[in-house]
């Protein structure tokens, strides 16, 4: 039974790729709806020049030449070594963090050789920039701490992010949706033993403020937001339970298609919850103008995944790093456009935020006023 299931998780790993490069599995129209409603204040003299602007931060140790992120897509099948090795490629050229697909498959498949190179070929290249790795949070029922350890060690982490999909895990044909409040205990043994930060993250529905504080609580300081903006990892499931016969969950998917947190708003709950910690927004964050919208907001970095991987498999590695120059000169020329010389400078700049917007926070208890003073 056990040999079924590492095939199982393996074989995912690459149905996933497959789907979120050949089908329309992304919440666009919710995401556009959602930036449509917050709008940068232009500074018709931004008082600086242009070629002085430094774009760069420190995270985990390293200076990255911007504030983003390769955020984890894949890993755990040899077929998808090389999709890995050119993400690590373009990480390291562009002076950028990189994180990896979940490790389940590393863990489960101790013997497999290509399937552990599927992983440890990010931290081979990617020598000069921090390198993320990925569990599971319900995959921690399963395995042990000392598992969870060798695999970051063998990946040579500079971090560990945590994954909370309660969404997707409900619709996947093979789905866990075991997320019992003891989990907590396990990522708290986690923290004290592992030696390196650990990062709670969602994978599309985005982290409310309730589940921020609550992991911050017992001593998390970076989360990635990951929110219901971009891929959407419910639908990806339902391509694969329609595939497989489970018609009731592909309904359920379709039902909850729009379900979760815009990235944006996702953002601001989770610096209200925790304004100490270190914020990534993902989740739809697809070019230089929303990572600095979410960085103005309260976010410390931005990060992307899908639509790098559909240039990298569709139209190879040129034109994958050609997207991330773009990215980054509409990140930089926001940044001129707003009069901020750095990256610190961008955060607390002026916004435009409309009734709609305004009325969702206050409906969370979120002062506008007073969180604009917490992140200036």
């Amino acid at each position: 039974m056990k040999n079924v299931l590492v095939n199982q998780t393996s074989k995912r790993k690459f149905e996933h790729i497959d789907i979120v490069v050949k089908e329309d599995v992304t919440v666009s129209n919710q995401c556009n709806e959602i930036y449509s409603e917050i709008k940068l204040v232009h500074s018709a003299f931004p008082g600086i020049d242009y070629r002085d602007i430094d774009t760069s931060i420190e995270f985990l140790g390293y200076t990255l030449k911007a504030p983003l992120m390769i955020t984890g897509m894949t890993g755990g099948h040899s077929s998808v070594r090389e999709v890995n090795e050119k993400l690590a490629r373009l990480a390291q050229e562009h002076g950028i963090a990189i994180g990896v697909g979940s490790q389940r498959a590393m863990i489960e498949n101790k013997g497999d050789l290509g399937v552990i190179k599927s992983y440890t070929v990010v931290r081979k290249i990617a020598r000069d920039v921090p390198v993320i790795g990925n569990i599971g949070l319900n995959t921690l029922s399963k395995v042990s701490v000392r598992e969870v350890i060798d695999a970051v060690n063998m990946l040579e982490a500079d971090a560990l992010a945590i994954h909370l999909n309660p969404g997707q895990e409900l619709v996947q044909p093979e789905g866990d949706t075991c997320f019992r409040r003891e989990l907590l205990d396990r990522v708290r043994d986690l923290i004290g033993e592992l030696g390196v930060p650990v990062v709670v993250k969602e994978v599309g529905n985005g982290l409310s403020l309730e589940v921020v504080r609550l992991f911050s609580s017992i001593g998390v300081r970076y989360f990635d937001v990951a929110g219901a903006c971009g891929t959407n990892w419910v639908l990806v499931e339902g391509y694969r339970a329609g595939e497989s016969g489970f018609y009731d969950k592909q309904c359920l998917a379709r039902k909850l298609s729009k379900w979760g947190i815009p990235t944006p708003l996702s953002v601001i709950e989770a610096r209200w919850a925790s304004p100490q910690s270190f914020i990534i927004a993902s989740g739809g964050v697809w070019d230089g103008f929303k990572a600095a919208v979410n960085i103005v907001l309260g976010a410390d970095m931005a990060g992307f995944a899908a639509p790098l991987l559909r240039r990298l498999l569709r139209d190879g590695l040129e034109s994958a790093s050609n997207y991330i120059r773009e990215y980054v000169m509409e990140f930089k020329a926001t940044m001129f456009l707003t009069g901020s010389s750095s990256v610190s400078e961008l955060k607390g700049k002026p916004v435009y935020l409309s009734y709609k917007v305004l009325s969702m926070l206050y409906s969370r208890g979120i002062d506008w006023a007073r969180y604009r003073r917490l992140i200036s």
